[in-house]
């Protein structure tokens, strides 16, 4: 049964989890203006456009599958906070919190199909041109974001418990994407998976404002609009927080020999740490590269990140 503890836990950290995921997002967007010698909007920006969604009214086209269109935004929201809240209760608390790395990867990719879902219910075709984007993007970069977390799940111990990869890492003193070769080509193969589960350029195909107009979310506005603005923002501090625990974890605690200050140690490095992979694996990537065509991005992701997560995971097998 889940404990008190953890109830509380996640009630308490929704909050903070939205709100740090939107000051991920704001960084985002302030280092993209300035690699482009811009000023840009400030840090808080993107609370100021929630806030901003959230005091809008709403519209459910005629044309549109009311329920569906509806539950689409709110269940991709919940489901992107919830991958947040393990993923975050692992590292930080170290709690199994009853649930794994499958679990995360379910909930992930729960509000790609939600956009794919509300998208195709709204009876646009600019909507539907979009949901049919999505599902080849979808096939395209899940199989190889899977394939590239089974090398830290074999030298973790053979196990899909977050916690258990990030204190095999604390006992080795020196994580993965530094360990071993197959761990390391799995850490480039997952970074390499970011852009596209976070849905942006060069891989917003699904999306694309210059071609089919935002494409899944053209009919959604107000509230709607806001959930899956936090949703998507959400899945970014998920996918980065990922990053950290599986491949690039280190607990300074016991190197500075502060174990009593080691949760806000912690808690601080995963957090640069996670910072510095979204401007590595998001805000580089966007800044310098143009949108790929569908074909393009499928041909990508089952060469390069595949082919680097297989043999990564080849590798694992043999003790490399």
């Amino acid at each position: 049964m889940v404990s008190l503890d953890e109830i509380l836990f996640g009630i308490v950290s929704i909050p903070v989890v939205i709100v740090l995921s939107l000051f991920l997002e704001g960084i985002d967007r302030k280092a993209n203006a300035r690699m482009q010698r811009r000023i840009g909007p400030p840090v808080i920006q993107p609370f100021y456009d929630v806030l901003k969604l959230l005091r809008k009214s709403y519209i459910v086209p005629v044309t549109a599958a009311p329920y569906i269109f509806i539950l689409a935004p709110i269940l991709a929201a919940l489901c992107a906070i919830s991958s947040t809240l393990i993923v975050i209760a692992n590292i930080v608390l170290k709690t199994h919190m009853y649930a794994d790395l499958m679990i995360v990867i379910y909930l992930m990719a729960m509000p790609s199909l939600m956009k794919v879902f509300g998208g195709s219910s709204s009876g646009n075709p600019y909507a539907a041109i979009g949901a049919s984007r999505m599902m080849t993007m979808i096939v395209a970069y899940k199989l190889p974001l899977l394939v590239s977390m089974i090398p830290a799940a074999i030298k973790g111990g053979s196990t899909l418990s977050i916690s258990d990869i990030v204190q095999a890492q604390t006992q080795k003193g020196v994580c993965y994407a530094l360990s071993y070769p197959s761990t390391a080509l799995a850490a480039v193969s997952f970074l390499l998976c970011i852009p596209a589960e976070a849905g942006v350029v060069p891989f917003d195909i699904p999306e694309a404002k210059t071609e089919i107009i935002h494409g899944t979310l053209i009919e959604y506005g107000g509230p709607y609009l806001a959930l899956f603005r936090i949703a998507k923002s959400t899945i970014v501090l998920t996918l980065v927080l990922l990053a950290s625990a599986l491949f690039f974890y280190s607990d300074l605690s016991l190197i500075w020999g502060q174990a009593e200050y080691g949760f806000y140690i912690n808690s601080a490095l995963v957090f640069i740490v996670a910072v510095a992979i979204m401007l590595l694996t998001i805000t580089v990537p966007r800044t310098i590269f143009a949108r790929l065509k569908t074909g393009q991005a499928l041909r990508f992701f089952w060469i390069i990140p595949l082919g680097l997560g297989l043999f990564g995971s080849l590798l694992s097998s043999t003790g490399m």
